[in-house]
């Protein structure tokens, strides 16, 4: 479900397993072992529906990746973030600590929100006339 300003609302059943969130963003930060990511990951699904990389929601937006992390560090967009930790042990027994990049995950709907809105902008520009309320303005 999305809210009237293109964010998804996040059900009380998956509060428990999205993480903590940023301070003044709409990014949430969880991390585990490879058992709990799935756990996670399956929740995700589940409760928030479809999601995608930083990557394919720049594509899905018609946008640049770095605009979909400013969108996401000003709050505009929710993005679930999960590091995989644990230690793992070396060919000669000794213990290595898994340090991996964390996986994240934007919902779909808020990547077509956001780009109806772009679209939405872009009508009310035509680079030949100014904006459609100029034009409005004329008429009167």
């Amino acid at each position: 479900m999305i809210t009237n300003d293109g964010m998804v609302v996040i059900p009380p059943a998956f509060e428990h397993l999205m993480g903590v969130p940023e301070g003044g963003t709409r990014i949430y930060r969880a991390e585990g072992n490879h058992s709990q990511m799935r756990r996670w990951f399956d929740g995700l699904c589940q409760h928030i529906g479809p999601c995608v990389s930083p990557g394919a929601a720049a594509v899905y937006a018609k946008v640049s990746r770095a605009a979909v992390y400013k969108r996401m560090k000003a709050g505009g967009l929710t993005a679930f973030c999960f590091k995989i930790t644990g230690k793992t042990r070396t060919l000669f027994g000794n213990e290595k600590k898994l340090k991996e990049l964390p996986l994240i995950y934007i919902p779909v709907e808020e990547c077509k929100a956001w780009s109806v809105d772009l679209d939405l902008r872009a009508a009310r520009v035509d680079p030949g006339h100014g904006t459609a309320e100029d034009e409005s303005a004329l008429e009167q």
